[in-house]
């Protein structure tokens, strides 16, 4: 007989706070809502605007267009230093970025980081030796675009040509 009244004490207990975590219960009186009025002033339609933004993003990308006339991916040969020892380098571009890699005789290796010019003809940017030797380089390349002429630190000889073409001459430039 306890155990009867416990229970049921327990199984309203139980009911009476399931209820009371599901039921909303406000303490004084119900929360207002507040409204309020906000005023747009519409100065295009969507249409307008599109064609706007469509028009600014033309702009910007004519001005920072740059015409890539070479595709620089793949093996090339090249020749460098005052010695113009020859080296096989593999380059890899996207977009107008242009990185090289290429190991030397002497058992270290040379990374080339450059962006084509705005003029898809030419490529400046730095070099770097697991040596530690480091400086900037300039490449130019032929009306054909199969081979260049350039160099290391401005007076350095280095040229390069895709793998089965020549030396190109003058390899400094």
């Amino acid at each position: 007989m306890i155990k009867r009244k416990i229970s049921a004490i327990l199984f309203i207990l139980l009911i009476g706070t399931t209820l009371a975590c599901t039921i909303p219960i406000y303490f004084g009186s119900e929360p207002e809502v507040e409204e309020k009025i906000v005023y747009v002033e519409i100065t295009s339609t969507p249409d307008e605007a599109e064609a706007e933004a469509e028009t600014e993003t033309d702009e910007e990308e004519s001005e920072d267009e740059v015409v890539l006339q070479v595709n620089m991916d793949g093996l090339w040969t090249i020749w460098r230093g005052s010695n113009e020892q020859r080296l096989s380098i593999d380059f890899l571009q996207k977009g107008s970025d242009v990185v090289g890699n290429t190991a030397t005789d002497d058992g270290h290796s040379l990374l080339f980081v450059g962006t084509i010019g705005s003029d898809g003809k030419t490529v400046n940017g730095t070099w770097e030796s697991t040596s530690g030797t480091s400086g900037d380089f300039m490449m130019e390349f032929s009306d054909e675009m199969d081979s260049f002429s350039g160099n290391l630190g401005g007076g350095v000889p280095l040229c390069g040509s895709r793998t089965a073409n020549a030396k190109p001459s003058p390899c400094l430039k």
